[in-house]
């Protein structure tokens, strides 16, 4: 049975806080995907309450136009830290005894 060899404990520790860092990093990114929903949900909100106004439907479509780029870059970003935690489990496997 092959062994692995052992690792540098501080090397092991660069490798969990770079992983906690990906996973506060995707913490901020959800809530801004949040903020997104709720400009979306307060867009069809206004259009839906003030139907008659044409300010109303364009500050409405405005908000939701903007609530779906804000969702749409969120889940570009997870994504993009999804492959990265990925890579740093990888490191993090090499690193295990």
């Amino acid at each position: 049975m092959a062994r692995r060899k052992r690792t540098n404990p501080a090397e092991e520790q660069l490798v969990l806080s770079m992983e906690r860092t990906i996973l506060s990093k995707q913490r901020t990114i959800l809530s801004f995907m949040q903020t997104g929903l709720a400009f979306i949900g307060v867009g069809i909100l206004i259009i839906n309450v003030f139907p008659g106004s044409q300010s109303s439907v364009i500050i409405g479509t405005a908000l939701v136009l903007i609530g779906f780029v804000e969702v749409l870059e969120s889940l570009r970003r997870i994504m993009l830290y999804k492959k990265k935690m990925e890579k740093v489990k990888k490191k993090l496997g090499k690193h295990r005894v």
